[in-house]
Parts: structure tokens; C-alpha cells; sequence
């Protein structure tokens, strides 16, 4: 194994003579392997280490143990080590992230905090071969584009992962063969997690469909991360070639259409992230429309993320923010028509997916998530309406129906004034039912009592799951 990571290590060209390492060790099987093997080779490889941990304060008192465990384990082989302890749960909740996004985003702070600290030229990752699998099956199941298949790459500027090239079997084999204990995160085991689900219940399956699985799903990835080059190459090609700035915006031309459509959509991905200044949020369904409009005869208009227009012209297509208007109009949802089916908000970019369920299903829990509501649906009177903020809104606070003015709600969660005319409302008159990605109403949530769920997910737009 330890022959099998240098090859993987000088392949990449993970690491140059003299310079110096920080690997990011949890305490688990694949850090502890990891640092174990960059041991054996850091003569070899004329490298000097260095190890950071973050205790997230998840877990209570096992993290902590977690924490002493690699600080024992890195003094008695004299490795400078940092501790980090945080409260990863607090850091999500203020910025309204899921648990597991705001872990990540502190940790990786404090890894670019510890490089500066020790001088380090590189921060190495435990990730293996299994991760990739699960990383990819992950955004095969979610729906992704080329780069979502890509899993995740050997080397991405000072990040390196040198144990990709072997499995998890491998990295407990060797683990086994050296005698050394590790720490065990109980939270990896539970099937809350859809990553978690991939790991114990995908991966076996296709395992003993072909016990070669994982590598074989490597392989599909680097071939696609091979692809998705290429395909960089095209695009930056035809971006030069077919889009450039007018009149205030940036115009995309209509000759773009004798492309192959791989590249038209990724120029046009790339032209409304231009004209958006951020990738965030820029979604298929968006690159569908401005395709659709090329069609179109000119003049004709579409509403896009950001407030950005979209106008066909006699050169093609002109991408343009448009001045930001205080309140938009409200568009009606007919809950019998809603019930199950979609809904397009134009002036936000918003894809309204809905379902009506007779009961809480197997094995679900109530969704946690920004974007994703359960609704009691014998509760909501009448139609609903998407809008945006009018005087005299509302929100049911607690069980005893007491309200809060949506003005007060939002001084209190701190939302930006000047974001507050642009956050979506799905209401019934004044009675707001789900603030969208923030909370919804307390006489709508789903009780013991539910008899009928109406579940609603917002994608596209400014959402963030």
C-alpha cells in the first residue's frame, strides 16, 4: 500500500522536495492511514509534516477524546500539532447552513488558518477511493451535470488527497496489519445521512454485483474529469468567439447555435454567470430558457436569476440586470391544482415542486431543510399566493397562536433590509405560511395530528440546497 500512494503521490505531483504538509486528521481510520503512510515516505519524499484537528463540537464528550487521542498520537512521534475546538452548531444556525455545511465550511477556515500558521505548502486530505463512489452516486442521485461526475480530484491547488487511489478495505486492512487502534464516529453510522445510506446500503449491493465497484466508479470519474478539460477547452473557445459586451450587458450571438449543444449550454452557463457575477444558484432550467429564446422572434423577454433580463435580439440573445423593483406581483397557487405538480416564479427563478401525502411516509423525517416544507394541508384556507412583503403580514409563532408582523421577524433574524423586498412569501391574505428559507408558520406544521403533508421544495432562484 505505502508503494501504491508514493506511485499516486508522483503522478500527480502532489508534493516537491522541502516543502511542507499539513494533514487534517480527525482520528479516524482514513486520516490516521494517511498520516501513518506520509510517515513512512516523508524521507523519501523530502517533505515535513505538520497535523491540524477540528473538534466541531458535535458529539460532546467522544470528540473530545477524539481530539486527545491525535494529540497523544502526534506527540509521541513529535509532530506539531493544532487543536481546534469550535461550535459547529451555533456557526450554522447564525448562518442558516445545515449542520454538515457549516462543520465544513469552519473546517476548511481552519485548515487555510494552520497552513498559514506552519508556513505549509500543501493541506492533505484523507479522502479514498470510497468517497469518490459515494461523492459521485451522490450527485448522480440528486441530478448534476458533468462536473458533479467528476467526484473528487487527487489535486485541487494546495488541497491534496494521496489515499484516492485506494480503498477503504485496504485502508483497514493496513490499519490491521500495523496493530494501530483508531477512533470511530458513531454519527457515520447512522442512516439519517443520505451519504451515510450510500455508504452501508448502495455500495455493498453494487459491490457484490462486481467486487471491483469502487475502482471501476474511479475510473468513470476520472474519465469524465478528462471530458469535462476538454470540454473548458471548447467553451473558452467559443466564449471568446460568440459573447462579448453591449449595450450595458453582455450578448450572447445567434451564429453560438451552430455549435454542438454540450458547448452552447456551457457558454451560456457561463454567460449568465458573467453577467450574474456569481455562479451560485445559475441552474439548467435557466441555460433551457435562454436556449428556448434564441427561437424566439425578437424582442421577446424572459425573467432570469438576479434580476437579470434576457431579450432576443437581431444578434442573438442580450443578458442585462435590470433595476431592482421594490415589490413584485403576486402569482396565485390553486391548492387543488398544486397538490402535486410544479410551478415556474418567474421574477425570482424559483421551480415550485410540490406533493400531497396521506401520512408522514416510512422511514421519513419532517424536513429540516431551507427549502423544503411540510405543510399541514387540511390546515391552509383558501389559495395561497407567492409574493413578496405587504404591510400588515404575519406570522404564527407558537402553539397558543400568538403572531409576530413579518416586519419584527425579520429585524429579529437579522435579515438585510434591503434584502427584505425580495424574499419570497408563500401567504393566505396577511397570514404568511413559510417565509421562503427561513420558517414556516406554527398553526401550519405537520403534528401527530396530520392527516394530509403538502410537501413543497423551491429550486433554482437564490436556494442553497
Amino acid at each position: 500500500m505505502k508503494k501504491k500512494v508514493r506511485n499516486f503521490i508522483r503522478e500527480h505531483h502532489m508534493v516537491e522536495k522541502g516543502e511542507c504538509v499539513l494533514a487534517a486528521v480527525s482520528g479516524g481510520a482514513d486520516s490516521l492511514c494517511m498520516l501513518l503512510i506520509l510517515l513512512e515516505l516523508q524521507q523519501e519524499l523530502g517533505i515535513t509534516l505538520r497535523v491540524v484537528h477540528v473538534e466541531h463540537g458535535i458529539r460532546g464528550q467522544e470528540s473530545k477524546k477524539d481530539a486527545a487521542f491525535v494529540e497523544d498520537f502526534c506527540s509521541q512521534r513529535q509532530i506539531p500539532c493544532k487543536v481546534f475546538f469550535c461550535d459547529a452548531k451555533t456557526y450554522a444556525r447564525e448562518r442558516r447552513m445545515s449542520l454538515e455545511e457549516g462543520a465544513r465550511e469552519l473546517r476548511y477556515q481552519y485548515l487555510q488558518q494552520t497552513a498559514e500558521e506552519f508556513g505549509a505548502d500543501k493541506i492533505a486530505l484523507a479522502h479514498n477511493q470510497n468517497d469518490c463512489a459515494e461523492t459521485m452516486l451522490f450527485h448522480l442521485a440528486r441530478g448534476t451535470g458533468m462536473k458533479g461526475m467528476c467526484g473528487i480530484r487527487p489535486v485541487r491547488q494546495k488541497i491534496i488527497r494521496p489515499l484516492l487511489c485506494v480503498a477503504r478495505s485496504e485502508i483497514e486492512a493496513y490499519l490491521a496489519e500495523k496493530g494501530q487502534g483508531f477512533c470511530r464516529d458513531q454519527t457515520n453510522e447512522e442512516l439519517l445521512y443520505a451519504r451515510n445510506r450510500i455508504r452501508h446500503q448502495v455500495i455493498p449491493v453494487l459491490s457484490k454485483i462486481n467486487a471491483n465497484a469502487v475502482s471501476h466508479i474511479n475510473q468513470a470519474a476520472a474519465f469524465v474529469t478528462e471530458a469535462v478539460e476538454l470540454l473548458d477547452d471548447l467553451t473558452k473557445q467559443s466564449l471568446q468567439a460568440y459573447v462579448h459586451e453591449k449595450d450595458g450587458g453582455t450578448c450572447i450571438l445567434q451564429e453560438l447555435q451552430q455549435e454542438k449543444q454540450v458547448v452552447r449550454r456551457a457558454v451560456i452557463h457561463k454567460a449568465l454567470q458573467k453577467e450574474a457575477g456569481k455562479s451560485q444558484d445559475i441552474a439548467m432550467i435557466h441555460v433551457k430558457q435562454l436556449e428556448q429564446l434564441f427561437a424566439m422572434q425578437t424582442g421577446k423577454k424572459i425573467n432570469l436569476p438576479y434580476n437579470i433580463e434576457g431579450q432576443k435580439t437581431y444578434q442573438g440573445v442580450l443578458l442585462r440586470r435590470q433595476a431592482e423593483r421594490a415589490h413584485e406581483s403576486s402569482q396565485v397557487l390553486d391548492l387543488e391544482a398544486l397538490a402535486t405538480g410544479s410551478l415556474y416564479i418567474s421574477s425570482h427563478g424559483y421551480q415550485i415542486q410540490t406533493r400531497l401525502l396521506d401520512k408522514i411516509p416510512q422511514n421519513e423525517e419532517i424536513p429540516k431543510k431551507m427549502y423544503t416544507k411540510w405543510l399541514d394541508y387540511d390546515k391552509i384556507k383558501g389559495n395561497m399566493r407567492m409574493r413578496t412583503r405587504q404591510k400588515q403580514d404575519f406570522l404564527v409563532i407558537d402553539a397558543q397562536g400568538s403572531r409576530k408582523k413579518l416586519k419584527k421577524y425579520f429585524v429579529d433574524e437579522k435579515v438585510p433590509e434591503y434584502q427584505r423586498d425580495q424574499v419570497l412569501l408563500l401567504a393566505d391574505d396577511t397570514h404568511i405560511l413559510w417565509v421562503i428559507g427561513y420558517r414556516v408558520s406554527e398553526d401550519v406544521k405537520v403534528t401527530q395530528h396530520t392527516k394530509r403533508i403538502l410537501e413543497i421544495q423551491v429550486n433554482g432562484g437564490t436556494t442553497h440546497e
